[in-house]
């Protein structure tokens, strides 16, 4: 049983921004980028930042994927054991919010692993994917939120996180308004470089700022779910075999601490508990054996 899952949430708000301005100070210390607000993916497109950044953000992916569907599962098992058929709709609600997260994962992957001097299009692709379904994945939390409290977590957390889903919400919006013009004006030759001269400086400044913010803001949404993941643990999964006509000859059949359920061509079902005596039954030369065994 895995307990203190906690530290997962834990665990993303500090790596986050640790890659990120690892990579930073990586990219400023070998002149790949102007030290003043480049952009995130900026930090993480020339080697050898470029191998740490991706690296750092497919783990970071990872941890997310795995955070998400803890909190899948916490929101659902809380609502079939304690709660009625009546709020179907946050069950819904849980599963969009884990399709639409799973989706920013895969977002921040391909972010990661095509540099925007490489694959242009795919990286801003993989850029709309991320941080879109971070801010929609964020909103529908939020509402799960509401619905759930105070069961799951008080009002004033339910508060702070339609304070960061706003703060998501414009910073995207801005980010990407503020790009679109500056990418129209610029008229240098390296964007990662963008200087004052090269046009459209102010609004490349107001969209990189835009982007930090809307990160820090996801980040430190999800860290609101530490104090509730203290109360959760999680047990290791069940192996529940298909139930199988096995044919099996005398020699093949083995002891067994599971209750056997035996059927031969010509007898009727019987049935056959635990052989502590290691001793071995024998219906005939072929039997025919269905099992059901669960795992632990």
């Amino acid at each position: 049983m895995l307990t203190r899952i906690h530290a997962l949430p834990v665990c993303i708000f500090v790596l986050i921004p640790f890659s990120f301005l690892l990579t930073y100070c990586i990219a400023i210390s070998l002149n790949h980028v102007e030290i003043g607000f480049p952009y995130i993916s900026d930090t993480g497109t020339y080697v050898p930042e470029s191998c740490i950044f991706s690296q750092a953000i497919n783990l970071v992916s990872f941890l997310l994927a795995i955070f998400m569907y803890v909190q899948y599962k916490h929101v659902e098992q809380h609502y079939r054991d304690h709660l009625s058929s009546e709020f179907t709709i946050v069950l819904k609600l849980n599963w969009w919010a884990l399709l639409v997260g799973w989706c920013g994962c895969v977002g921040v992957n391909i972010t990661a692993n095509y540099q925007e001097t490489s694959v242009i299009i795919v990286h801003m692709c993989g850029a709309l994917m991320a941080f879109g379904c971070a801010t929609l994945y964020s909103w529908i939390q939020t509402i799960i939120s509401h619905y759930v409290c105070p069961l799951l977590n008080s009002v004033f957390i339910t508060r702070l996180r339609v304070f960061f889903s706003l703060i998501q919400t414009a910073s995207f919006v801005t980010s990407l308004v503020a790009g679109t013009l500056a990418r129209q004006k610029f008229h240098g030759k390296d964007p990662t470089k963008w200087h004052e001269g090269d046009g459209g400086f102010t609004e490349h400044i107001i969209s990189t700022g835009a982007e930090w913010l809307l990160v820090l803001a996801f980040d430190s949404f999800i860290l609101t779910y530490a104090k509730e993941m203290q109360k959760i643990s999680i047990s290791s999964p069940k192996i529940h075999f298909i139930t199988e006509d096995l044919t099996l000859q005398n020699s093949e059949f083995y002891n067994s601490e599971d209750r056997v359920n035996i059927t031969t061509s010509q007898n009727s079902l019987r049935t056959v508990n635990s052989l502590q005596n290691n001793s071995y039954t024998e219906f005939g030369r072929e039997n025919i054996l269905t099992t059901q065994a669960i795992v632990h």
